[in-house]
């Protein structure tokens, strides 16, 4: 018997990408969108796209948290999670469609690897970087609220990689909150630096100093980011401006933390 397959899209303001989005997972009958507060038409969008997906509105609960409500609100238990700005590519869609529940009745969760993009160009440096998005609701569990969420298969049960991509289109050029400490990357610092604290990280000297560059390091030469001149190069930045603001952040809670346990100056 093949796997019945819901797919849900958590999305905010991506009128741009998320009838593409729809397009591309046009191949399945039950689609959940899950809304955290649209103006630009998001809702409208997708509301009048040809596959007639659920559209559910939510506040906006945080990353694993979003992602947790609209998995539950589909109707299989199978369920592939996505991005407003990620499209489930033919080959991928191919290989869904052909898995077996009986074949597959010990597995949790499927990964698959990602390809991403933005404006419309190949980020060599960030590609393949593999995505677990094919959930069984009851045999797996999110654990924390972190970015990128943390999936963790149930005893018994283990997780298998698929060859088809996921396809991350970021139609936008680059902003300044990309290299800068706007909103948004702010809350994935913060979350980020929360998930490293859970795993009892420290940021040591050696962590703010040798992290940013190891990482500028290894996306722009070991994984080919001079290959693409200066658009690897800003890639290379950007990447290594999120590990320099995460430790930063960890730093400060540290400290935070330190303080309330020193003595007030007499």
């Amino acid at each position: 018997m093949g796997c019945q397959v819901s797919v849900c899209i958590i999305c905010c303001n991506e009128k741009q990408v998320i009838t593409t989005c729809l397009d591309s997972v046009a191949w399945c009958s039950d689609i959940v969108v899950v809304d955290s507060g649209s103006t630009d038409g998001t809702f409208e969008a997708a509301a009048a796209h040809p596959t007639t997906p659920r559209i559910i509105h939510q506040q906006w609960l945080g990353y694993a948290a979003q992602r947790d409500f609209a998995i539950q609100q589909c109707l299989n238990d199978w369920v592939l999670a996505l991005d407003a700005d990620e499209e489930c590519s033919p080959q991928l869609a191919k290989q869904i469609s052909a898995l077996n529940e009986t074949s597959n009745s010990d597995v949790a969760m499927f990964s698959m690897p990602r390809r991403n993009y933005i404006a419309r160009r190949y980020v060599r440096c960030w590609s393949p970087d593999y995505q677990t998005r094919l959930l069984h609701k009851n045999r797996m569990t999110i654990a924390g609220n972190f970015v990128p969420e943390k999936r963790v298969a149930m005893p018994g049960f283990h997780i298998v990689k698929l060859t088809g991509p996921l396809l991350h289109n970021r139609l936008t050029a680059f902003q300044p909150s990309d290299f800068n400490d706007g909103p948004r990357m702010q809350e994935h610092a913060e979350l980020l630096a929360q998930s490293l604290a859970g795993k009892g990280q420290k940021a040591n000297l050696l962590n703010l100093i040798f992290r940013p560059a190891l990482t500028f390091l290894k996306y722009y030469i070991l994984r080919g980011g001079f290959l693409q001149g200066r658009f690897g190069l800003v890639i290379a930045y950007k990447t290594t401006i999120g590990v320099m603001l995460k430790y930063s952040v960890l730093y400060g809670k540290q400290e935070f933390e330190h303080a309330t346990h020193r003595k007030p100056p007499e």
